[in-house]
C-alpha cells in the first residue's frame, strides 16, 4: 500500500525545501502534503490547527536548518505544538558543512516526546548562509546530494524499527553549547533600493518594513538569525553580505575545515 507521505519545512532560502521533497519522491509521493512553518503568519496558522498536520498523514518528513548548532527557536515552538499517536516520522537538518551541533538530536527528542515514531534521521549539506563571504559549500544540495536523499527516503520507506535517543549523534562545540544565536547581519544599500518589499515578504521574522526595506526597528536588527533570505531574493542587490577584515578572518579561522572538506550527509535509519 502507497503511503501518504507529508512534509513539514521551515526553510527561508528553500535549501531544505528541497532536500525534503527529494526524500519524499524516493518515498513514490509525487505530491506530498505541504505543511510551511517558515513565515509568521504560517506558523500562526499552524500551531493553531496543528492537531489537522497528522489527518490523513502516514508518514510525516520534518526539515529545519541549523544555526548556531541548533535548531532555529520558531521550528522547536511550532514541534512542541505538534501531537501524533500514531504516525511515523522522519527527522531532517540541514548545515552549512561545518557541523549540525544538537539540531539533529533535539529534533528526534522534541517529536518522539510529542508521540511520533521517528524511523529515520538525517542530517544533510546545504550551500553555507554566509558563502558570500566565505565560499562554503557552494551549490550544495547538488545532483548528489539529492540522490543520496531519494535513497534515503526508499530505505526509510522499507524500514519497520524505530529510533531511539542514543542513535542520534551530537556535535557540540562552543557555538552549540551556548543559548545564543549569534549571526552576522546583512547590510542594506538604500540608494539602490527599489522598494518592491520583496526582503520584507521573504523574511522569516518580520523584521523588515515593506516601505522603506530597513529593519523595523533596533530590536528587530538583534532578532535576525542570519539565513539571507533577503539577500538571495534581493534583485538589485540592496541587501547585502559584507564582511569587514576582522570578520573574514574570524570566520576562516572557524571555518576553514568547512571550506576545504566536502562532508556527505549522515544517513540513520532504523
Amino acid at each position: 500500500m502507497t503511503k501518504r507521505i507529508g512534509i513539514l519545512y521551515f526553510s527561508p532560502t528553500k535549501t531544505t525545501k528541497k532536500i525534503c521533497q527529494a526524500i519524499a519522491s524516493g518515498m513514490g509521493a509525487n505530491e506530498p502534503k505541504i505543511f510551511n512553518m517558515t513565515l509568521p503568519n504560517s506558523r500562526s496558522e499552524f500551531i493553531t490547527n496543528s492537531n489537522q498536520v497528522t489527518e490523513n498523514i502516514d508518514h510525516l518528513i520534518v526539515g529545519a536548518p541549523v544555526y548556531s548548532g541548533k535548531l532555529p527557536l520558531q521550528v522547536k515552538e511550532c514541534l512542541r505544538s505538534l501531537k501524533s499517536k500514531i504516525t511515523t516520522c522522519s527527522a531532517i537538518v540541514v548545515y552549512g558543512n561545518r557541523d549540525f551541533g544538537i539540531a539533529l538530536y533535539n529534533m528526534v527528542e522534541l517529536l518522539s516526546g510529542n508521540g511520533f515514531r521517528v524511523i529515520s534521521a538525517g542530517a544533510f549539506i546545504g550551500q553555507h548562509s554566509y558563502s558570500n563571504i566565505l565560499p562554503i559549500a557552494i551549490g550544495r544540495p547538488d545532483e548528489s546530494d539529492i540522490k543520496k536523499a531519494q535513497q534515503f527516503g526508499l530505505n526509510t520507506l522499507n524500514s519497520n524499527k524505530y529510533l531511539q535517543q542514543k542513535d542520534v549523534p551530537i556535535q557540540i562545540d562552543s557555538a552549540s553549547k551556548s543559548d545564543k544565536y549569534d549571526s552576522i547581519k546583512p547590510l542594506y544599500l538604500a540608494k539602490i533600493c527599489i522598494k518592491c518589499g520583496k526582503c520584507s515578504q521573504v523574511c522569516p521574522l518580520a523584521l523588515i518594513s515593506s516601505d522603506s526595506g530597513r529593519y523595523r526597528n533596533p530590536i528587530s536588527k538583534r532578532k535576525c538569525i542570519g539565513c539571507m533570505a533577503c539577500v538571495y531574493n534581493c534583485e538589485t542587490k540592496a541587501r547585502i553580505l559584507k564582511g569587514n577584515i576582522f570578520i573574514k578572518l574570524l570566520m576562516k579561522l572557524i571555518l576553514n575545515k568547512a571550506q576545504n572538506e566536502r562532508r556527505e550527509p549522515l544517513l540513520i535509519i532504523s
